[in-house]
């Protein structure tokens, strides 16, 4: 599979294959380059051809640098990933109307599902207002 040239906007232009070989290398990780092929192989397995894969893992990968480039965060794997990502969508897709809907599709009890939306609200209020007493 060959690869478009992998430009990278940043604050005041654009970033080529060239700026990026200029960079001191422990400021251009290889795994940087390997998040993109995996985004961009997971989107061709979902139907997207080469170039929009492309476009979108950059994307993806971009706006994972935005919010945590430049600092160390954790992501998690397994099962403990597929929980948090299955509890993002449950409250995601939550409103009074479905909760027994969405506790028959994801085979838990509806008062699981209010627990998780609870959480999960707990979670977007801490990401928009911090504590007012950090411990």
């Amino acid at each position: 599979m060959t690869q478009p040239e992998l430009k990278l906007e940043h604050g005041s232009g654009t970033l080529s294959d060239a700026d990026l070989d200029a960079l001191p290398k422990e400021r251009w990780p290889r795994d940087l380059v390997a998040a993109i092929e995996v985004q961009e192989a997971a989107f061709v397995r979902l139907g997207h051809d080469e170039d929009e894969a492309f476009k979108l893992a950059r994307a993806g990968v971009l706006a994972l640098a935005e919010y945590g480039g430049g600092r160390d965060w954790y992501l998690p794997r397994g099962d403990t990933l597929m929980v948090a990502v299955r509890d993002a969508e449950i409250y995601r897709r939550a409103h009074r109307g479905n909760i027994a809907a969405l506790a028959a599709e994801f085979r838990l009890t509806e008062r699981h599902i209010w627990r998780i939306c609870r959480q999960q609200y707990a979670l977007h209020i801490r990401k928009i207002q911090p504590p007012l007493f950090p411990e």
